[in-house]
């Protein structure tokens, strides 16, 4: 003899939750010599919609971007370190169109005391170290898209 049970009445279903606002993609300026990474790093950001990187190549050809364009977020390689720096400290004295608060992140090979001390001084937000997944540069990218540590303290204690 079978057993026969009713069906059990199927739950509710749950009231659509609205996704949360995505903040639009930022226009970036990334300079990173190599071209593999270079690549990777732009296409998965404008799918992931993080980013419209402008990518260049060299500090050189950076320096006439920030001249003409205003971005939102720096991602910086410092192979060629005394270029970098400067126009990191061009950018700090607003002596480009980009405000002078922008988020930077850079990449390095390797850091010693005195390059740590100029890049906080220039108010670098992050540094990667090289050798580093794609992941850890997109992760660097999203930051730059949050409010400063700063501000957002400065916001909460306002309210």
């Amino acid at each position: 003899m079978a057993i026969i049970h009713a069906p059990r009445p199927l739950p509710a279903p749950a009231p659509p939750v609205a996704p949360a606002p995505a903040l639009p993609p930022i226009e970036l300026l990334l300079v990173e010599p190599q071209f593999l990474l270079r690549r990777t790093v732009a296409a998965v950001a404008r799918d992931m919609r993080l980013a419209n990187p402008k990518e260049v190549t060299a500090i050189e050809l950076a320096e006439s971007l920030v001249a003409i364009y205003r971005f939102d977020a720096l991602f910086l390689s410092l192979d060629e370190e005394e270029a970098a720096l400067a126009l990191m400290a061009r950018v700090r004295q607003g002596d480009t169109r980009c405000p002078r608060d922008i988020p930077i992140a850079v990449t390095a090979a390797a850091c010693s005391t005195p390059l740590a001390l100029r890049l906080k001084q220039l108010e670098v937000r992050r540094l990667l170290l090289r050798p580093f997944k794609v992941k850890g540069v997109l992760d660097a990218i999203a930051a730059l898209r949050e409010p400063a540590p700063e501000r957002a303290q400065a916001a909460q204690a306002e309210t």
